[in-house]
């Protein structure tokens, strides 16, 4: 699953596996995410309420099912994977978050295509990835990477509903 590629001239990302002494940053990068990213998407109160301590004690029980793109000393964002038995698709990106401060230097998409590598290695056909309908960005990015709108549903955070859509993705 690990694989290297310049990101500058001094810099190189690793995508590997996620460790349990990443954890701590997989959370810090999923609460500054959705508290920038989601804002004016989720209720504010939901999202001013979440903390990273909160956010650890529950990815240190599932970070096995994670890779991390990192530079060496810090995770850049990490990727949750899962082997689904849905209808639509037999595996999923459950999440992607990149680092705020290090989006839009292809980290996501490097994120991307390792799922997408790990996926069809493992014999997988079709992939699919749910997000906030009203997230353009995750949206576009979805879009660009060639993912088909399937879908749409709804989810609960914080006691309220919020809408989401599914994007599909042939790995034949």
């Amino acid at each position: 699953m690990a694989e290297r590629r310049p990101v500058t001239r001094k810099e190189a990302i690793i995508v590997r596996k996620a460790e349990k002494e990443d954890v701590r940053q997989i959370a810090e990068i999923l609460v500054e995410d959705w508290q920038k990213a989601y804002r004016g998407i989720i209720d504010s109160d939901f999202l001013d309420s979440m903390s990273v301590d909160q956010r650890y004690e529950i990815e240190v029980k599932r970070y096995q099912k994670y890779v991390v793109a990192t530079d060496g000393n810090e995770i850049l964002g990490y990727a949750w994977l899962e082997m689904t038995e849905d209808e639509a698709a037999d595996c999923e990106i459950i999440a992607l978050y990149v680092r705020y401060s290090k989006r839009n230097n292809g980290i996501g998409k490097r994120l991307f295509q390792n799922a997408v590598r790990y996926f069809r290695e493992s014999g997988k056909k079709k992939m699919i990835i749910w997000c906030l309908k009203g997230n353009d960005e995750a949206r576009r990015f979805y879009e660009e990477v060639g993912g088909k709108e399937f879908r749409t549903d709804s989810h609960n955070w914080g006691g309220k509903d919020y809408d989401m859509i599914s994007y599909v993705y042939d790995l034949g």
